[in-house]
């Protein structure tokens, strides 16, 4: 079993997810790389592993190969084979979403920066790609993405910080 490192895990991730479709594959490495900016802001300042979350940022979703459908669960599955993960990893990787609850401080911050990605300027831009590229018009893609951030809005109210981040973020990158 290997130890977690960022470089070992986004190649890692890229391997297996080339068994998705195209779309989702691309979503998967933007979605990673979104959850990364989005770590750098939070973790600023603060005494926490930033390689640790970089590194699950590429592999916390990788259960979809198997089924979005109780994915965490299947994430864990699938690395536990590879990979030696410690409470934290698996504070992170089970906790990611956004009804998560972690235990760790760290598994906070990576359930924030998980949903916060979605509100970066490449994942909306690529949002609206490949949804129009699946028959949605602009009007549908953007009550999605409205859609979304207001279920961010309400699971993320115990975080007067996150919410600004979100507000945020959704304003500067998301075309009202």
């Amino acid at each position: 079993m290997k130890q977690l490192t960022e470089e070992n895990a986004r190649e890692y991730a890229s391997k297996k997810f080339k068994e998705l479709p195209e779309l989702d594959f691309k979503w998967n490495l933007i979605h990673s790389e979104g959850i990364i900016k989005i770590l750098k802001i939070l973790c600023e300042n603060k005494n926490i592993n930033k390689t640790k979350l970089f590194a699950l940022a590429w592999i916390h979703d990788i259960g979809k190969i198997i089924s979005e459908e109780n994915h965490a669960e299947l994430s864990l599955e699938v690395l536990k084979k590879d990979f030696f993960l410690d409470e934290v990893d698996i504070d992170c990787i089970l906790n990611h979403g956004s009804l998560g609850n972690p235990k760790t401080e760290e598994g906070k911050i990576f359930r924030y920066a998980d949903g916060l990605s979605l509100f970066t300027k490449e994942v909306l831009m690529f949002r609206f790609f490949a949804e129009a590229k699946e028959g949605f018009n602009f009007e549908e893609i953007k009550e999605r993405i409205e859609k979304i951030y207001k279920k961010y809005k309400l699971n993320y109210a115990e975080s007067e910080e996150i919410l600004r981040l979100l507000e945020e973020l959704y304003k500067k990158n998301f075309f009202k």
